[in-house]
């Protein structure tokens, strides 16, 4: 069962976030403080949580300043906080197939719904009368008596059978309504109905939900008694997770605490050894750490004589650099924050029904560098074995080359509330702050590293270029040389300051739309002798004959109405377009509102590449292998 989708109304700042998708491995929610990605993370975290957690109030998690009027209007009572969509795998239709026979549950779709109060909402598709023809094949009942009981459901079929008796005349008889009954009361296991049963056994597959925060950090001196006291849902607390960090390293306290000294010390190092290995797989800020378990010992009054005991586990830092060790507590917080959430997600690695990860802005304590150490972490640890779903507004957090991930949340004000979307290349607010900044820091890291930069002038373009390229590559035809690093400027008059900083001892390769400004702008550079005229492309060589042309008119007409019609929701057709001038120009006038958001189409091929691609034409294809060809012969 995976997680697709999520929903939440009425709940903090949340009015109705939309229909939230959600990435089968990983999901950012970006957006400023206070925009409400931690109302939305929460939420979430309640549908199932892994350790126990108040549930939705009134009181105190509806909207206040909706409250009263809310109360009055009636609405209240229909809120709905959270809703989450599933797709069903073949496991959890073979798990109600087991129980009620095949083709009962009709698609893929599950999702629940949890109220402020009453009842959880469920929607699933269930056929009653397939289940019950499978009870009637199962059970072998006789043709003339399920003709008696008809067709509809188990529940309509039992209670047939409750007034119903064997005649003289019948073709069945007394002890076949018995079998008959008894095995439906079985198959619907105190159930009403199919659908009931099927959703008690799906809600048994729903993964858990694991949230992770500061107060769950490891102390760095824990008592052992206190680990060998009463368990708790792993992650509760700081003490199951340092249960969870003896688990990690597949030993317990009484193996770290026997009497004989070289058993116990060999115990401690094989620990200690093991679990840096596997932090410092990924914490890379400071290589000359590494972890030593330890044990304090207390002396105890025994009867005619003292005793020292083993009392307290000591998670201590040994620092190679600097020579010395110190409590785990003493370092850094970014250090103890990453090295406790790697000990408590441990302990739901092997879930048997999956987990997804709830991280509520993770490593804010963490320097850059080790927050993209995190997302490494993330990518190669979390996210095989779990979906993770985490916050952020710090542009370390954000894979530039993975925007599909992206969604963003806006508080819009209190008539409309905090709202989350996935066009992430069209949001224009503050929101974008973090994507905007992770982009320029992607360009700065990648500027210097070699002398194949390929300077173009917006995001749309970077898209445009990098999937089609890919697609292409795929399909053993022209595609661009691995060597570019594609650079979006942010727009033709941002170009020639690029082009200046990396100067002439790192070449670039420049695409531009072939606008009269931005054109003689370039040209000027070519002038001076910082770029060279053969390294300027224009757009118009590779659009058929298209004056002043956009990197939009590479495409045929039909294609790009097809990512246009994909990205608005309209429904305009190429006959619609009047002229042979730019396509943004012909949709302007179709449409009677200037466009100017080029980054939605951009954006409708990135989230839909799987279906757009394969459906473009062998015209938008040739253009491209063109303007490929073009740009890797201007390589050094």
């Amino acid at each position: 069962m995976q997680l697709t989708q999520v929903r939440s109304r009425l709940f903090r700042n949340i009015v109705d976030s939309g229909d939230v998708d959600i990435a089968p491995d990983v999901t950012a929610l970006v957006g400023k403080n206070e925009s409400g990605k931690t109302a939305l993370l929460s939420a979430i975290y309640r549908f199932h949580p892994a350790y126990p957690e108040h549930s939705f109030t009134l009181g105190q998690d509806y909207p206040r300043w909706r409250k009263v009027k809310d109360r009055r209007s009636g609405q209240i009572n229909e809120a709905k906080p959270i809703t989450c969509t599933f797709a069903l795998d073949d496991e959890d239709l073979q798990a109600v197939a087991d129980a009620l026979g095949p083709d009962v549950v009709k698609g893929r779709s599950y999702s629940r719904t949890i109220p402020y109060e009453g009842q959880h909402r469920v929607s699933l598709q269930v056929d009653e009368g397939a289940a019950l023809e499978n009870l009637y094949n199962d059970e072998e009942v006789l043709p003339a008596l399920r003709s008696v009981l008809g067709t509809r459901s188990i529940a309509a079929a039992l209670e047939e059978a409750s007034g119903l008796e064997a005649t003289d005349e019948s073709d069945y008889a007394c002890e076949d309504i018995e079998l008959f009954t008894s095995a439906a009361r079985q198959r619907l296991d105190d159930s009403s109905s199919a659908w009931e049963r099927a959703v008690h056994i799906l809600r048994e597959r729903e993964p858990k939900f694991f949230y992770f925060s500061n107060y769950q950090n490891l102390p760095g001196r824990i008592a052992l008694r206190h680990l060998n006291g009463q368990e708790e849902e792993p992650g509760a607390s700081s003490m199951q997770t340092a249960r969870a960090l003896l688990e990690l390293a597949s030993t317990t306290t009484g193996a770290l605490s026997v009497d004989d000294f070289e058993e116990r010390k060999a115990e401690l190092e094989a620990v200690s050894n093991d679990i840096t290995q596997q932090v410092f797989e990924y914490w890379k800020q400071n290589p000359d750490l590494s972890v030593e378990i330890d044990l304090d010992k207390a002396t105890v009054e025994q009867p005619n004589r003292q005793q020292a005991v083993a009392s307290h586990l000591e998670i201590r830092v040994r620092d190679r650099r600097h020579g010395f060790t110190n409590n785990f507590s003493a370092r850094s917080t970014g250090f103890q924050w990453f090295f406790s959430f790697l000990a408590a997600f441990s302990a739901f690695e092997n879930y048997p029904h999956g987990v997804v990860v709830l991280l509520d802005e993770p490593g804010l304590s963490l320097h850059g560098r080790a927050q993209a150490d995190f997302l490494r972490f993330i990518n190669e640890r979390l996210a095989p074995v779990a979906q993770v779903i985490y916050t952020t507004h710090s542009p370390f957090m954000v894979e530039t080359a993975r925007l599909d991930r992206v969604r963003i949340v806006e508080d819009r004000g209190p008539e409309t509330g905090a709202v989350v979307t996935d066009e992430v290349l069209s949001v224009t607010d503050d929101s974008l702050f973090p994507l905007q900044a992770a982009l320029g820091y992607d360009i700065a890291q990648n500027l210097f590293v070699g002398p194949d930069n390929l300077l173009v002038e917006g995001t749309s373009d970077y898209t445009y270029l990098t999937l089609i390229s890919d697609f292409l590559k795929e399909a053993g035809r022209t595609h661009l040389d691995a060597r570019w690093r594609i650079l979006p400027a942010g727009g033709a008059t941002n170009i020639p300051a690029f082009v200046a900083l990396i100067g002439t001892s790192l070449q670039a390769t420049v695409l531009i739309d072939s606008t009269p400004a931005g054109v003689a702008k370039l040209k000027t550079l070519t002038n001076k002798g910082l770029l060279s005229p053969k390294r300027l492309l224009l757009t118009d060589a590779f659009s058929d004959g298209v004056k002043d042309s956009d990197i939009e008119d590479l495409f045929s007409p039909g294609d790009y109405i097809k990512l246009y019609n994909a990205a608005f929701g309209t429904k305009i057709k190429v006959s619609d377009l009047n002229g042979s001038d730019r396509i943004i120009a012909r949709i302007t006038r179709a449409t009677g509102v200037p466009f100017t958001e080029h980054g939605r189409p951009a954006d409708a091929l990135l989230r839909k590449r799987d279906t757009l691609l394969p459906g473009l034409s062998e015209t938008t294809m040739s253009r491209f292998e063109q303007l490929f060809t073009a740009i890797n012969s201007t390589l050094a």
